[in-house]
């Protein structure tokens, strides 16, 4: 699906923007560029996916993540050199940030979410619907990862192994990212023995077989309908 390389696409983008720092130290604000790239192609699949393009709600969610992403890159390349003395530009960086993430995640929890409410009752495979489910619960958990900065101390690296209260925090955000994206890649590509383990119990009622073009266009409609 086209969707699905968009997605894909956006979500490599944003730890090959963490490598390419890490390598060659370009600055935070390439990072910057990189995660704004990264996010905008992920709710840009949200809004294809789960909507139709006249739903106002999604198109006010993408333009409030340019919008968000343009300031932090704009941020970032203007104030990265005073951020480890955790003054105002820190926090306000931090703050803005914390409204962008929350806004991407918890948009993408509150879709997959929506998926899940309309799906529930349906005569769908339950492994179909138990995708959407832990899409929305780690996406919610995620939407607040990046909390652990706030609490840098002054003039840390975020992540200095030789300070404990960065590298923990650190660790809390490391192992999150981690988790989710185990859970995120089981959710899209979910192993038969799982799939098997969700099914179980289930009794196909009718003949119909949503294939996967289908359940997004009916996804689609009902939330579209709702709104």
């Amino acid at each position: 699906m086209k969707n699905m390389a968009i997605l894909g696409i956006g979500v490599i983008l944003i730890p090959i923007g963490f490598i390419v720092d890490f390598i060659f130290e370009v600055g935070d604000y390439v990072l910057e560029i990189f995660v704004f790239l990264g996010f905008v192609m992920v709710v840009i699949f949200i809004n294809t996916t789960f909507y139709r393009n006249r739903n106002k709600a999604a198109n006010l969610v993408l333009i409030m993540v340019i919008f968000l992403g343009i300031v932090q890159i704009l941020l970032f390349y203007l104030y990265s050199d005073v951020f480890l003395q955790r003054g105002f530009h820190h926090y306000l960086t931090r703050t803005f940030d914390l409204i962008y993430v929350l806004l991407v995640y918890e948009w993408f929890a509150y879709s997959c979410y929506s998926a899940y409410k309309r799906l529930k009752d349906q005569n769908i495979k339950p492994w179909i619907k138990a995708r959407y489910r832990l899409l929305a619960i780690s996406s919610f958990v995620m939407g607040f990862h990046s909390i652990p900065e706030f609490f840098l101390p002054k003039n840390v690296e975020w992540g200095d192994p030789n300070h404990p209260i960065s590298l923990l925090l650190f660790g809390v955000v490391a192992i999150m990212s981690i988790v989710y994206g185990i859970i995120f890649s089981i959710s899209w590509f979910m192993p038969r023995k799982l799939k098997n383990y969700y099914n179980k119990e289930y009794k196909k009622e009718t003949d119909k077989e949503y294939t996967e073009e289908e359940l997004m266009n009916l996804i689609k409609d009902q939330l579209n309908e709702k709104g």
